[in-house]
């Protein structure tokens, strides 16, 4: 199906070179450009300039789309990937603009690639970089890619009527889709809140945000579609956090979910090789004997894991075969379901 396009020009070519010039020649800042250029009759705002001389960032074409093809509107993989996306770092601002702001090249460019898939219509990709600061002397390059469509943006929002931080939800749509959608949509918010520590005592994977009960719904979504199991804190910055040291957790996670971002993977799995390597099923009865004497003697996990050189995880895991022998099998049933 033929794409119609309506093209609106916020700042051209012109504009950028005369300013571009300016800067190069005069060595002067942004109000002073917005300055002689509007000697010269050339409208630019300040705001744009300082954009382009400081950020890197160059004059794009917003393109408004007329109307997107039916099959944008169905609910695919890619699609799934961007509402998971729009949950955690990605955005939609005003003058209905489609975004992400992030330091990862993969990240930037997967999203792009989903934008593109779904609404048939090529976003801007760009590279900025920060400004120093008294925090921060040594920023990172961003990545941003910008999509503007009114049509798009209409059909993200009959998903979550927001995407801000402490409004956006887990659509019913990825609550009833299959679950190759589910993983998608948490891939894409994974990507953005997620990360993956490991440590020498243990790993841990992390999702985190301000929005208390849209986390607890991606909790609820990873155990019952993925068997991912994880403890919610909230703490008294607001911050909510789902972490798990479990090994059948973050193997399930691994296995069926994972990362796009390239160094949050390599760390999730050399984390996952460390747990196989440690060998947690070739302990002796014996020794998870000890572990779970000193549980029931007022030892919490964490301090078991130091004495006995293991990961606390394990004596989660022990303590909850000791409950139930059937515990391991119902862990691993996710695998063959999906």
């Amino acid at each position: 199906m033929k794409i119609k396009k309506q093209l609106y020009i916020c700042h051209s070519s012109l504009e950028y070179n005369a300013a571009m010039k300016l800067r190069e020649e005069m060595g002067i800042g942004a109000k002073r450009i917005h300055k002689e250029l509007s000697k010269q009759g050339i409208s630019a705002t300040v705001r744009a300039i300082e954009g382009w001389i400081y950020y890197g960032k160059e004059p794009f074409n917003l393109k408004i789309l007329t109307q997107i093809p039916d099959f944008s509107k169905k609910l695919t993989k890619e699609k799934a990937y961007i509402l998971g996306t729009l949950c955690g770092d990605g955005y939609i601002s005003t003058n209905y603009r489609i975004g992400l702001d992030v330091i990862d090249m993969d990240f930037a460019e997967y999203f792009k690639n989903c934008l593109q898939k779904v609404f048939r219509n090529s976003p801007s990709l760009f590279k900025r970089t920060t400004k120093k600061t008294n925090v921060c002397d040594n920023p990172k390059e961003r990545y941003c890619v910008m999509l503007v469509s009114k049509l798009a943006v209409k059909d993200l929002f009959s998903y979550s009527s927001s995407f801000k931080t402490f409004e956006w939800i887990v659509p019913s749509q990825i609550k009833q889709a299959s679950k190759e959608i589910q993983a998608m949509f948490l891939k894409g918010f994974a990507d953005s809140e997620g990360c993956f520590r490991n440590r020498k005592r243990n790993r841990e994977l992390i999702l985190c945000s301000g929005n208390e009960y849209g986390l607890k719904d991606i909790q609820v979504l990873m155990k019952d579609s993925f068997s991912i199991r994880s403890k919610f804190t909230k703490r008294p910055n607001g911050v909510c956090i789902l972490s798990t040291s479990d090994y059948y957790s973050i193997k399930n996670f691994h296995d069926h979910i994972g990362f796009i971002i390239n160094r949050k993977q390599k760390k999730l799995k050399a984390g996952l090789e460390r747990y196989k390597r440690k060998g947690i099923r070739r302990y002796s009865k014996g020794f998870k004997t000890l572990a779970l004497d000193m549980l029931e003697n007022g030892y919490n996990y964490q301090e078991i894991g130091k004495l006995l050189n293991t990961s606390y995880a394990n004596v989660h895991d022990w303590e909850k075969v000791s409950k139930n022998p059937n515990y391991y099998n119902e862990r691993f049933k996710i695998a063959q379901e999906v």
